[in-house]
């Protein structure tokens, strides 16, 4: 167990982490792949690919961007992806985490590389927003770095960098971490596997109740 009430502050990422969307994003670039004639992308073959930025993971999976520029083919992603993330579910024990740091005085907040607008409109559609005293998002929806809105995110704080944890489930999590100048720990439920993440040296968990909980 990793105990999260030694902070004063936690930055969700969301998707993967607390939004459990793997399937649905692997489907849907499954699906853009197979419909250009490339092979599809299995659950195993998605986790070893998945990288931020994302265009080094399109390019990864073998998209062409003289043929399909990358614009066009995040624009083909959130088409097909927007409607269906509305049939995922949280990961298990979301809620019971998020009640029990706000119970314990804990601030919360979310850093995504989801689009600003997208973001909010997934923490309105699963009731969260009360939990968090911020959203943050980016401005497009390419997948960027969360560095930036991060550093600015944080220099609002009214915490220090070592009361603040990031909490994620990629390795460009703890990048992101690490230009904050904060601590970072894994889920290892979300878009990359285990054995990536273990190559960051940041602490793991496999739950996101082991981060609170004793069971």
């Amino acid at each position: 167990m990793l105990d999260l009430t030694r902070y004063r502050h936690v930055i969700w990422d969301w998707n993967g982490t607390l939004l459990d969307d793997v399937d649905c994003a692997r489907g849907v670039v499954d699906r853009m792949l197979r419909r250009r004639g490339l092979p599809g992308l299995t659950p195993e073959r998605y986790q070893e690919s998945f990288r931020f930025p994302i265009q080094d993971y399109y390019a990864a999976v073998g998209f062409d961007f003289a043929v399909d520029p990358f614009p066009e083919l995040a624009l083909e992603f959130h088409a097909d992806y927007a409607p269906r993330s509305r049939e995922c579910v949280l990961q298990p024990h979301t809620i019971e985490t998020l009640q029990h740091l706000r119970q314990t005085g804990i601030g919360q907040s979310v850093l995504s590389a989801a689009e600003q607008m997208d973001l909010e409109r997934h923490i309105e559609f699963f009731g969260l927003g009360h939990y968090f005293t911020h959203l943050v998002g980016i401005d497009d929806q390419h997948g960027g770095s969360k560095e930036l809105h991060g550093q600015r995110w944080l220099a609002q704080l009214s915490h220090g960098p070592t009361e603040v944890v990031l909490v994620g489930d990629t390795e460009h999590d703890v990048d992101v971490a690490e230009a904050l100048g904060v601590d970072c720990v894994l889920v290892a439920n979300g878009h990359q596997p285990r054995g990536r993440l273990e190559q960051c040296g940041a602490p793991i968990v496999d739950r996101l109740d082991q981060l609170w909980s004793p069971r």
